[in-house]
Parts: C-alpha cells; sequence; structure tokens
C-alpha cells in the first residue's frame, strides 16, 4: 500500500461522526480431513440428485441465554435507538431499476446446453435444496425458492445462473453520485456508494451464485479500503471485473487483477519502474509477493490433494524463493494508469484512471533477464507487454494453483476442513475441465457444489461458519428488507463493538478479515482442523453481533430516511400464534430444516411465555434466537 495511506476519517465518515453527536440516526457502521463415510468414497465425485432426506442435526444448541432473558431483550428493544418500524415493509421502487444489467451472452462461462429438470422421483430433498442454496447464494428468500430448486434440480439451477446477466456496479455510481454535489456543482461518487452497490447486488440481484463467487474472489484477490484512500471507481470497477470473471478462466481473472489499477494501487504495481541509479528506483516486490503467496501458488509446494510436499526431513518444499519473487517484480515494472498522459502524469480524480486496464511504458520497464516459478528465465529486452503476459502463464500453469485455490473457494462456499478427497478432486477439474481446458471456474464451482462431499449428510467435522456479512444478507434477503427509494445505506460493518467485525472490501490487510489455515486454540486446533472465520470471532465481536442483530430485528429497519431497509414480518406474524409453524418455517429459512430438538423446544417454550396475540414480539424473539444460535451460524 502506498507509503502516504493514512487512517483518518473520510469526509464521509467525519459527517457521519458529527451526526452521531448532534443524535441524528446515522447509517450503522460499522489437518485432519473431514471423515467421509467409506460408502461416500466409493460414489462417484459429482453423484446423482436423488439423496437421501438429510437427518436433522441432533448438535445441541450451546445457548447461554435463558428463554426469559430472550423475551425480555426483544421487549426492551436490546438497546436499539429509535421506536419500532411497521412490520410489514411499504412497497418499495425495484431496486434494479437503478442499476444497469450485463447481458450473461456477453459474459465469460455463459452457454452451454440446457439441462432437463429431474423426474419427481429424481429431485433432491428439501433438506438438501435448503442447503445447497446456503452455499450458492446469500441465503434462502423462501420456502417456495426451496421447492423450486427442487423441482429444477441443481444441474439446471446452475446453468441459469450460469446463464443470468450480471449488474454493474459502476452504473450504481454513476447514477447515484449526484447524491453528493459539491459546491462547484460537480457530482462525485463516494465509497459508501461503493459499499452499496455490492449489497444491492447481495440483496436483489438475480445473478446469486456469481455474486457469491465474487465475493469469495475478493477475499483471495484482496483490495481493501481500509485506509480509506482506494477511489469509488476503483472499487466498484474491481468489482465488475471479479463479476464479469466469475464463470471465466483463472488465467483472465489473474490478468486483469494484475493489470486493474486499483490493485495497482492497493500493492505498488502501479508506477513500478526498473531500476535506475540517478534516482534509487528499485522495482516494487509488494505485488509479486502477493500474486505468489495469496493469488496462485502459496508458499510451498502442493499435492493435488492440498498436502504440503517435503523433503527427506519432512519439512514443507518452498515453492519459490526471493529471486523469483524479484524476477516478477521486474517483469511487472513500467506500468501506470489508464489515462496516464506520461508514467508519473495522470488525474487520478477522474474515473477514467481507474475503470480501464493499466498503460504500459516500455521506458519504465525492466530490460534485463527475470527468473520465474519452475526454473523459468524471461529473456531480456521483451516489451512490458511480453513479460506480463509470460509472467501469468508462468503463475497460472504452476500445479499449485488447482488445489491452492480450490481450496480456498471450497472453503467459502461450503466447508472449512474439505477432505484430500474432494480437494483433489476440485484441482483435478481445474487442471482440465473434461474438454483439456485449464482454470475454468464455472467447471470449478459446478464440482465444488455438486461433489459427493457438499451433498451428503454432514459429518461430525463438516461445515463452515457463516460468515458475519452473508448472515446480515441472509435475513435482509429472506425478510424482503426494502427502502423507499429502492437503496440501502450499508457502509461500515467492520466494527466489532457495534457492527459484524466484517465488511466487504474493507479486510484490515491483503491477508482478508482471516487466514485459509487458522486454527482457534482449543478443541479445533488440537484435532488438526481449521476453522478460518473464527479468527474475527471473539468475546467482542460476539456480544457486538448479538447487539447488532438485535437492534435489527427490534427496530424492523436498517439504515435511515429513504434507504431505511424496512423488515417485513408478514409472512412469519402468520404463523406466530402457533410457535411449532413459525418454528417450522425458521427451520427451513435459516436451518435447512435441520434444527435440534434441543433448540425447538427452547424457542417453543421462550415463543409459549409471550402472549399468543403479541405476534410481532414472538417474531422478533424468535429471530434473535436464531441470530445467535450456534446451529445457525455454523453452516452445515
Amino acid at each position: 500500500m502506498p507509503a502516504d495511506n493514512i487512517a483518518e476519517l473520510s469526509p464521509h465518515r467525519a459527517d457521519m461522526a458529527a451526526d452521531e453527536a448532534d443524535g441524528i440516526p446515522p447509517a450503522p457502521r460499522p489437518g485432519p480431513d473431514a471423515q467421509l463415510s467409506s460408502q461416500a468414497h466409493q460414489i462417484p465425485p459429482i453423484i446423482p440428485f436423488s439423496l437421501p432426506q438429510a437427518a436433522p442435526s441432533r448438535r445441541a444448541s450451546q445457548m447461554a441465554m435463558s428463554a426469559v432473558a430472550m423475551a425480555a431483550l426483544a421487549a426492551c428493544g436490546g438497546g436499539g435507538g429509535g421506536g419500532s418500524a411497521p412490520s410489514a415493509a411499504a412497497p418499495a421502487p425495484g431496486p434494479d431499476s437503478i442499476l444497469v444489467n450485463v447481458n450473461a451472452a456477453d459474459l465469460p462461462g455463459s452457454g452451454g446446453a440446457k439441462p432437463s429438470a429431474p423426474a419427481v422421483a429424481d429431485r433432491p430433498p428439501a433438506a438438501d435444496a435448503a442447503r445447497f442454496l446456503t452455499q450458492a447464494s446469500f441465503g434462502t428468500k423462501s420456502v417456495q425458492e426451496i421447492a423450486q430448486v427442487q423441482e429444477k434440480g441443481y444441474a439446471l439451477w446452475l446453468w441459469e445462473q450460469f446463464n443470468t446477466g450480471t449488474t454493474l456496479h459502476t452504473s450504481y455510481l454513476d447514477q447515484q453520485k449526484t447524491r453528493n454535489v459539491d459546491d462547484k456543482g460537480v457530482a462525485r461518487a463516494s465509497e459508501e456508494m461503493s459499499y452499496e452497490a455490492i449489497w444491492q447486488q447481495w440483496l436483489y440481484g438475480a445473478d446469486q451464485l456469481r455474486a457469491r463467487m465474487a465475493f469469495a474472489l475478493s477475499e483471495i484477490v484482496v483490495i481493501s479500503n481500509v485506509a480509506p484512500d482506494i477511489r469509488p471507481y476503483a472499487m466498484s470497477s474491481y468489482m465488475d471485473m471479479l463479476n464479469r470473471n466469475a464463470f471465466g478462466n483463472y488465467r483472465q481473472l489473474l490478468k486483469e487483477v494484475t493489470l486493474h489499477p486499483a490493485m495497482g494501487y492497493y500493492l505498488n504495481m502501479i508506477n513500478s519502474e526498473r531500476d535506475d541509479p540517478d534516482t534509487g528506483a528499485h522495482p516494487n516486490e509488494n505485488y509479486a509477493r502477493e500474486v505468489l503467496q495469496l493469488f496462485s501458488i502459496g508458499l510451498v509446494k502442493l499435492n493435488t490433494d492440498g498436502t504440503a510436499q517435503v523433503d527427506a526431513a519432512g519439512k514443507p518444499l518452498p515453492s519459490y524463493d526471493e529471486s523469483v519473487v524479484q524476477g516478477f517484480a521486474k517483469a511487472f515494472t513500467g506500468w501506470s494508469y489508464p489515462n496516464a498522459t506520461g508514467f508519473d502524469e495522470a488525474d487520478e480524480e477522474v474515473p477514467q484512471a481507474w475503470t480501464s486496464p493499466m498503460k504500459p511504458f516500455a521506458a519504465k520497464h525492466s530490460p534485463e533477464p527475470k527468473k520465474l516459478l519452475s526454473g523459468m528465465v524471461l529473456s531480456g529486452g521483451q516489451s512490458p507487454e511480453q513479460d506480463l503476459e509470460a509472467a501469468i502463464d508462468n503463475i497460472f500453469n504452476h500445479p499449485n494453483v488447482g488445489p491452492f485455490i480450490g481450496r480456498q473457494l471450497i472453503q467459502r462456499l461450503v466447508t472449512s476442513n474439505p477432505s484430500k478427497a474432494y480437494i483433489s478432486y476440485v484441482a483435478g477439474v481445474f487442471n482440465n475441465n473434461g474438454a483439456g481446458v485449464r482454470g475454468d471456474l464455472r467447471a470449478v464451482v459446478s464440482a465444488i457444489l455438486l461433489y459427493a462431499e457438499a451433498r451428503a449428510v454432514p459429518g461430525a467435522n463438516f461445515g463452515k461458519q457463516r460468515e458475519p456479512v452473508i448472515r446480515l444478507a441472509n435475513f435482509l434477503r429472506s425478510l424482503d428488507a426494502r427502502s423507499s427509494s429502492g437503496r440501502n445505506a450499508i457502509h461500515y460493518l467492520e466494527n466489532a463493538d457495534n457492527g459484524l467485525g466484517q465488511s466487504p472490501l474493507l479486510a484490515p490487510s491483503v491477508f482478508n478479515y482471516f487466514s485459509p489455515n487458522f486454527r482457534p486454540a482449543g478443541k479445533i486446533a488440537a484435532a488438526g482442523l481449521t476453522a478460518p472465520e473464527f479468527q474475527i470471532t471473539t468475546e467482542t465481536t460476539v456480544v457486538g453481533g448479538l447487539n447488532f442483530f438485535a437492534n435489527l430485528f427490534n427496530n424492523a429497519s436498517y439504515g435511515y430516511e429513504e434507504a431505511e431497509l424496512k423488515l417485513n414480518y408478514t409472512r412469519l406474524e402468520s404463523l406466530a400464534s402457533s410457535p411449532d409453524a413459525l418454528i417450522a418455517e425458521l427451520n427451513a429459512l435459516y436451518f435447512n430444516y435441520a434444527m435440534s430438538s434441543t433448540l425447538q423446544t427452547r424457542m417453543k417454550t421462550m415463543l409459549t411465555a409471550l402472549p399468543a396475540n403479541d405476534r410481532t414480539r414472538r417474531v422478533k424473539a424468535a429471530l434473535i434466537l436464531t441470530s445467535l444460535s450456534p446451529e445457525y451460524v455454523i453452516q452445515k
């Protein structure tokens, strides 16, 4: 990151802080492998869709809060400010009206023969269809959506997603920047608008799988505005790039990431130049180091199943050394802003500086030979374009990429501890999609979601923590949260005290919010398991998350003024007179039909203790209990 980054508030954040001080409601801110049965190992990796009904999980809820306390929290508002909004949200203009769609035919990974829906006898059971939606979207919207997945089957659902257009986040900025006009009459996009564009797609976009993949990729090829100093068009253009390539080829994605000015700015490739003894300039190694360590191959050589290759002494073999980093740093020299009129001359304040690939300047490119991976040496005297293409090819074709990237995508979508067989299968699909193509992300995500381990009844070590922002998206989607303007005001959620400890495009560093190898101390670490999301799970974030969701449900809204998202409790309130009916609905929407009998009993006790005619209070209490339940927080 540039050396002059500062951590002071942007004008927008400062304005919000001032509003809070004045009492104006602000926008809330921010190892051992999982075991498969011997029978599972014997079935084909991509299994038929006529699965047996998944047995409900019997993992007892570890809730510390009693039913009485839960009821009291629902009654008093959990510390939330302001009165409760109407339980049924007012009709709002369609959010899609402010976004520009890109046709699927213009996106990589679309097309293909349309599969047939399965016969009735071959449809997936409701429990697994619900789990599938949990893994492949930002949460189930309704029981009807689960039934639609059952009727379509997974292959047809996936085909429809691959052939669904996406939205341009930059077009959201184009249309919303008129909200922010300076004293000279110039409309300027703000960082908050970039975050809003993400949530617009997550909450209302039909391209749910693309959005999940783009978010997963954003946690691997990370940029962050935590400083904050990345321009809004840089962030939104970067998200457009991830959406565009979500089902495309990883090589193209890696090239576009490398040449994107947001990444060039964040990791210092932009204006990185050849050695110059007169000025003391040297190639910047920041991007070269991270593209190897984090975006492609990792630090050690891997087997196809993701395990480390070791030497005779049992020590992992490094995948590269410092001389290779230096070689890549030289290969990546000579690039500047796309609107640059000279290597160091560009107007960074206009959108054109951030929405196209970086521009090469041959005179600033290192002319000498460059050592890359696997003993490859680039010839000297090549152009910036030639060296970059060769460098991307060299990285992309390294055998580590399939297991390194495949494992992380499995972790983001399905489970923290995929088996060796699972990783090996996904890496194999990355290496060859069946038609001789390497890096096909459409084939990779299909393999991840349809592999036997993803679709089988979850085992003891299977699953992952739902990321906090995905939990919020799940609740907002299932409760049809809408505002009168059709937009949202979800901006800063990264604060651990009163937020969620996580917010898109605001990770603390290029290492994301958590490491894919994180092992929390205790039983998980002792078992050799990983639990990445627990790196941002602390006593503070647990309490902060409880308060956050209690406020959300008690206020029945999120945001402010015309961007206030109002939760629609109508469906749940219609069931609330019967605790069993309400629990059954919540079981489908949030627990994939696997709520334990223990939790059902506790929830029923709590609901029965509340007046039957106070349906709204029952709904709020049930939602708060759901949000903090380990059975919901842990995705199985």
